[in-house]
Formats: structure tokens, C-alpha cells, sequence
């Protein structure tokens, strides 16, 4: 994805969440927005454990972004998939299904710190939730 195409899809973002009401985006407009790809490899990240320096966009097909990191103790190649609807993140694995079932973990993102943090909150739906934070230069 290109910077300008990156730059686009996040002014789309921003406008939808602005016109929907999403105080979380709206917010995020008025800072330095994070790209897409940025989002996804930190939440991918997250949710597997890793740093997101590790992770990998390896192609984008429209607005899914593919990615990979290899684990470092037997050089074992994962990859997997990523798009972003509103301020959710939505993924599977690669090969796999779509964690956007109702039962499946929700995985947000909050840009915070005046633009200078992303945060990837993981709605459990049992009623915990799991925040992490990442500086802006964890992330690059």
C-alpha cells in the first residue's frame, strides 16, 4: 500500500467514525493517525506476543493486508491476515477463518498520547479485556 493510498484509507476511516458518531476515531483524526499496516502488524503482535518489529506486510488485496513474522527459536513461518473495519481489527490466519464471529475475542485499536501511542484492546467476552500499549517507535 502506498503512502498516499495508506493516507486515503485513513481519512476514510476517520470520516466514517466522524459521521458515525465514533468518539474513539473522531479522537484519532485529531492526532497523528497511525497506517493500516501499522495497526494490524501491532495488533497481530498483540495478540500473539510478539514485537510488532517482527511482522511483516507481505501483499495487500483491496483492504486486506497479509502478514507474517518468522518465530525466532525454529524459524517456523506464520502468516496471517488482517483488515480493519471502523476501530476493530479483524483477522485470521492464514489458512483460516475470520475472527468475526460473536463469539470470538473482539480486537480493538485506540490511538492515544496525542497520536504518539497505539493501544490494542482485546475484548475477551467473558468480561475481561486486555490492553496493551506501543509507543509509536515500538512499532516502525
Amino acid at each position: 500500500m502506498t503512502g498516499a493510498h495508506a493516507r486515503s484509507f485513513a481519512f476514510g476511516m476517520a470520516t466514517v467514525a466522524v459521521l458515525s458518531g465514533c468518539p474513539v476515531l473522531a479522537l484519532a483524526d485529531a492526532a497523528p493517525s497511525f497506517e493500516p499496516e501499522a495497526i494490524c502488524r501491532t495488533a497481530i503482535a498483540s495478540i500473539m506476543g510478539r514485537d510488532p518489529k517482527m511482522i511483516r506486510v507481505t501483499r495487500v488485496a483491496s483492504d486486506v493486508l497479509f502478514l507474517s513474522y518468522v518465530r525466532p527459536i525454529d524459524n517456523f513461518v506464520w502468516d496471517y491476515r488482517c483488515k480493519i473495519a471502523g476501530n476493530r481489527v479483524i483477522w485470521a490466519s492464514e489458512p483460516g477463518r475470520w475472527r468475526d464471529d460473536p463469539k470470538d475475542d473482539k480486537v480493538l485499536f485506540e490511538i492515544g498520547e496525542a497520536g504518539k501511542q497505539l493501544h490494542i484492546i482485546e475484548d475477551h467476552g467473558d468480561g475481561s479485556v486486555t490492553k496493551e500499549s506501543f509507543e509509536r517507535d515500538q512499532i516502525r
